[in-house]
């Protein structure tokens, strides 16, 4: 039924909407809890690095502290390195202040005095950048990697402290270490100076692996140490390398992740390319909406990482719900659409059902009722109201136009009919009387004759022209399918035919059509087709010029053209050449017989009843060329 079609329409419109509003509307949602989420981590990156900073700066102002105090700065006056009083003091400072080593360094980079057992002098800190700044007089605080030898020079324990067993770690880039013995510091100097003559250096630091304090604060601040059904909200980690070294990440077993590794596409982000990463990754056992930052040390090499992390989950249960919400409104929303969808469908249509009804009466020959509708909306009444005027005016101007019809293919039947016969005998005497088969003709008789002959022929082409028009007309133009040998069927009888007047008018017909070619088509009606196109190129080729005959293979047809040099026809008449009656004629292209207009009209029909086209394409002043396809005869196999 229409109404079932129209609401399934409806239905399939609002549905498809509904989709992609859905769709769009839950990309949306997503996008944007994950923008927000991000937002987050970004910020609580910034957070952890204030703190990071801040402990830098605690280094720094310890040592700086450090440099100022009176007995330092005497004894490093006096060269007095083994002043057990001044040893002891920077002893109480590092213990009290939370510092893993201290020490001072003679202007030659030397260390001549360690605060923490074993107490070891003698080598050298030059290599380092800090020390090295502090020697030309500049405080410096910096990240700085330290092998496992200096870490043993400068404290016992350190070296212990620093050592990891490396993670096997999915995710994680091949690697075939499995120990980290290094240590990352966070390392301040500052030149020890009288005047401003620097003394000696006063340098020392904290240790960064294992430093659960500084994660632990930074969890604990940044992140208010919240929890989401049982586990920490937020995570914080410092890496050497894409190993963690100091870290709230916990294992399944409640350990902390140290010596696991970051992912590799972290990795190559941030420790090969130098830049930041932002977005969800997987840590350790939990996805979680991430950042990492990379860590320098004082020559702006990449050491390590930073990473703050919060878990994915909390913003999953709210994207859900907000999710949810928004289905349910969709669902809402699209229930009652589809209900006002059936309420319209319903109400359109049932006049329009009637309008289909009085179509099909009239396309069947019955003369249509009036529509009668009641209740329809004011757009399909005016609908009803032109329809209903439409086949009223129809129906007398198809009784006008049946009748006109009629009377007028009556007359074209019957003048056509009622021709053929005396044509007929009328061409049989002319070509009695102009092959001298009843006597001798002279000169002039000769001359008579075929003026004769040619208006006779004229007259036998009319009367083709109209017996098929009145077929076509009467719906009665249906091919007779047979196999068709175009060259021996119909190419050489029409040339035979036309000799003459190919002669008379000097032009040359170079026929490039094989013996080969062969059709499934009427063979009556593909002479009409040739007939037509070749008396054509002769009527208004050039005198003395071409006509090329020519076919090509197109799958299961043959393209066939038809080639005269000559005046061509212009560019605004060729859409009118197939029609009825159309004649085309210019000032130079005067054709040397006129036709009955109907050949081109005639040869379309017979190309199109055979299921082909026809075209034609021209050059005006120079050439024309039409071109048609018909179908090809089917190739037998061989067994």
């Amino acid at each position: 039924m229409l109404k079932t079609k129209l609401f399934k329409c409806f239905a399939a419109v609002v549905v498809l909407f509904s989709l992609l509003t859905l769709v769009v509307g839950i990309r949306i949602i997503r996008q944007r809890v994950i923008d927000e989420a991000q937002t987050r981590v970004r910020l609580d990156l910034s957070s952890a690095w204030a703190l990071f900073n801040n402990r830098k700066q605690d280094v720094e102002t310890i040592l700086r502290m450090v440099a100022l105090k009176e007995a330092v700065v005497d004894s490093c006056a006096r060269r007095e390195w083994s002043d057990a009083d001044v040893r002891n003091r920077l002893e109480r400072i590092r213990t009290s202040f939370g510092l893993d080593f201290l020490g001072l360094a003679d202007t030659d980079g030397k260390v001549v005095m360690r605060a923490a057992p074993p107490y070891r002098t003698g080598d050298y800190r030059m290599g380092d950048v800090a020390v090295a700044a502090a020697l030309k007089g500049e405080p410096t605080v910096c990240v700085s990697i330290m092998s496992r030898d200096e870490l043993q020079a400068e404290a016992d324990g350190l070296a212990e402290r620093a050592f990891l067993e490396i993670e096997d770690t999915p995710r994680a880039r091949r690697s075939l270490k499995k120990e980290e013995s290094r240590g990352m510091v966070i390392l301040a100097a500052v030149p020890v100076m009288l005047g401003s003559r620097v003394l000696a250096v006063a340098y020392g630091g904290t240790l960064v692996n294992r430093n659960h304090d500084l994660v632990d604060q930074i969890r604990e601040v940044v992140f208010r140490n919240e929890e989401y059904e049982g586990t920490p909200v937020g995570t914080a980690t410092v890496f050497i390398d894409d190993a963690r070294i100091a870290t709230t990440v916990r294992m399944a077993n409640g350990n902390r992740a140290l010596g696991t590794r970051a992912s590799k596409e972290v990795a190559d982000r941030v420790l090969d390319n130098g830049g930041a990463w932002v977005g969800a990754a997987f840590v350790v056992k939990d996805r979680c909406l991430t950042a990492y930052e990379p860590i320098r040390d004082g020559t702006g090499q990449t050491v390590g990482m930073l990473y703050v992390g919060i878990l994915k989950r909390p913003f999953d249960m709210i994207e859900r719900g907000i999710i949810l919400q928004f289905l349910y409104v969709s669902g809402f929303v699209l229930l009652f659409a589809l209900v006002m969808a059936f309420f319209m469908a319903g109400r359109l249509a049932y006049p329009i059902h009637k309008l289909v009804e009085a179509s099909e009466s009239m396309s069947s020959g019955s003369k249509a009722a009036p529509v009668l509708v009641g209740g329809a909306c004011r757009e399909t009444e005016s609908l009803v109201r032109a329809f209903n005027q439409m086949t009223e005016t129809l129906g007398e101007r198809e009784d006008r136009l049946k009748a006109l019809n009629r009377s007028y293919m009556e007359t074209l039947g019957f003048v056509t009919h009622e021709l053929k016969g005396p044509v007929a005998t009328m061409m049989n005497y002319i070509y009695l009387l102009r092959e001298a088969k009843l006597g001798a003709v002279n000169q002039g008789q000769a001359k008579a004759l075929k003026a004769v002959d040619a208006g006779g022929q004229r007259l036998v082409e009319m009367v083709r022209h109209y017996l098929n028009l009145s077929r076509i007309e009467n719906g009665e133009f249906q091919p007779v399918m047979s196999r068709v040998a175009v060259l021996d069927d119909v190419l050489v009888p029409i040339l035979d035919m036309l000799d003459t007047e190919i002669a008379a008018s000097g032009m040359q017909v170079d026929n490039r059509i094989g013996a080969m070619v062969s059709l499934r088509a009427d063979a009556n009606m593909v002479r009409e087709v040739f007939e037509n196109l070749i008396g054509n190129a002769l009527k208004y080729g050039r005198r003395g010029g071409s006509i090329r005959l020519q076919s090509v293979p197109r799958d299961s047809f043959i393209e066939f053209s038809v080639y005269n040099e000559g005046q061509g026809i212009p560019e605004d008449k060729l859409h009118t050449l197939f029609q009825k009656f159309s004649r085309v004629e210019t000032g130079d292209s005067v054709p040397r017989q006129k036709g009955t207009g109907l050949g081109l009209f005639i040869t379309r029909h017979i190309v199109e009843a055979h299921g082909g086209r026809v075209d034609v394409r021209s050059r005006s002043g120079e050439w024309a060329e039409f071109v048609f396809t018909l179908p090809a005869a089917e190739v037998a196999s061989g067994s």
